[in-house]
């Protein structure tokens, strides 16, 4: 049996962290176990955490003695594991019992399939749901074209961000990485260079719940042009950085310089005005 690491990254989340952590502990995967890192905080989260890994001893926590972010964070979750496949586990996230089982069965039986994923159901903070599918990459054996759809504004690039995932394989990203917009999006570079190292693979079904609280990081983010442009200057770093061949590189560089220079051309006409 393959073994399995979840990785949480926890800050400020003690109003709503322990069905996360009892979500994880549900899952009838066998060979799980789960690294909580707790970023510098100031409530209980820690605590809480804690308290929950004495009762469960898969569960390791650490606290983290100055504030890395989010991206800090998951980079040392990263770092720290040390198993054949790894999810993020975000502290805002239920997972059903059944989620690690069903997608570490799709590592298992395809190997080329770096990263599988299931659909999300969505609880906005006012209790309104939103059903999240991404299934663009269904079938595509192509990396240019998986990248190619990676790189669309349009599709929720987002929803595989929660899937399971080979860890040998994704180390050679070097991890999530902050750009010219600090942290907006960070994870899109990375899931955009995952989907040129191996398939993604859709597990049909909301096997993921996700809700968003009043301060949850996405809420206060913009989506202005010069966050975009600056994400998508940081996926075509991933590109140069990747494997691809100089070819493939220029299939996929040449779209997206296009894209880039129409956002620059609208951030030069607004600061004209």
């Amino acid at each position: 049996m393959s073994s399995v690491t979840a990785l949480l990254p926890a800050w400020q989340a003690a109003d709503f962290i322990q069905p996360t952590l009892d979500s994880l502990s549900g899952q009838t995967y066998a060979d799980l176990k789960v690294i909580v890192s707790v970023d510098a905080c100031t409530d209980r989260t820690a605590a809480i955490c804690e308290a929950h890994a004495s009762r469960d001893p898969r569960f390791t926590v650490v606290r983290q003695s100055e504030r890395l972010g989010y991206v800090g964070n998951c980079n040392a979750l990263l770092n720290m594991a040390d198993a054949d496949y790894v999810l993020f586990a975000f502290h805002d996230d239920i997972i059903k019992p059944e989620y690690v089982e069903r997608l570490a069965a799709v590592l298992d039986a395809r190997p080329e399939v770096v990263l599988s994923f299931s659909d999300v159901l969505l609880t906005e903070v006012d209790g309104r749901q939103a059903h999240w599918v991404m299934d663009e990459l269904e079938g595509v054996r192509d990396r240019v074209r998986r990248g190619m759809h990676m790189l669309n504004w349009k599709i929720k690039w987002w929803v595989p961000n929660r899937g399971l995932f080979r860890l040998a394989r994704a180390r050679r990203i070097r991890g999530l990485k902050t750009h010219g917009a600090g942290e907006f999006s960070a994870d899109w570079p990375w899931l955009f260079h995952m989907s040129l190292l191996g398939e993604f693979a859709r597990v049909p079904g909301e096997l993921c719940l996700k809700y968003f609280k009043p301060g949850s990081m996405t809420l206060n983010w913009a989506f202005s042009t010069r966050q975009k442009l600056e994400v998508l200057s940081a996926c075509m770093t991933e590109l140069w950085d990747s494997e691809l061949s100089a070819e493939e590189k220029i299939a996929l560089a040449t779209p997206l310089l296009q894209v880039l220079v129409r956002l620059r051309a609208l951030l030069e006409k607004k600061h004209a005005g």
